[in-house]
């Protein structure tokens, strides 16, 4: 069989072009070196700097402790605490308003329980029976009647006695209000 001179080069420019492209690939890479070794320091030890004589090299120490901070977690997140000490992002959206702020939408009252819809001033609703916190202070609720949804607040005098107060939130204030 004859090839033709006109495919004779770019046939004899592909075989040579094979082996040059496919050759460095076909070597192995040399293994990566090994990386020196870190001392690790014993629970009790402090991270410390060692090996400053003459001849030998500075050897650093590292530690990390979990405890500190989340690496993965924003560095400008500012903590909020609240008076009794508890972060704020634990509160529940109910816990984070004060109690005269919601509103109440509607009141369902039944023999086994009783069911009230309560809208927070960002305008969201919440579903909230007896035993549900609400509010800044500490807050429960302790009664639900047909017209009015009564929270139970601990308050602090100027003396640092504790004392308990009662907030009615009313379905209706007006009689001649609408729904």
């Amino acid at each position: 069989m004859r090839i033709p001179s006109r495919l004779l080069l770019p046939i004899l420019l592909v075989l040579l072009a094979v082996p040059l492209a496919v050759g460095p690939a076909c070597k192995k890479a040399p293994p990566p070196k090994p990386l020196p070794p870190v001392a690790v320091p014993s629970k009790k030890e402090a991270p410390a700097e060692t090996g400053t004589a003459q001849g030998e090299e500075k050897t650093v120490v590292f530690s990390y402790k979990v405890s500190e901070r989340n690496p993965f977690g924003s560095l400008l997140r500012v903590k909020k605490v609240t008076e009794d000490g508890i972060p704020e992002e634990q509160l529940t959206p109910l816990q984070r308003v004060p109690v005269t702020d919601m509103r109440v939408e509607s009141i369902i009252v039944s023999r086994r329980r009783s069911i009230a819809h309560v809208i927070t001033p960002d305008g969201k609703a919440h579903i909230v029976t007896v035993g549900t916190p609400m509010g800044r202070h500490k807050g429960k609720i302790v009664r639900i009647t047909s017209d009015e949804v009564i929270v139970e607040e601990q308050f602090e005098d100027y003396l640092g006695r504790g004392f308990k107060q009662e907030t009615a939130l009313r379905l209706r204030e007006k009689e001649g209000e609408n729904l």
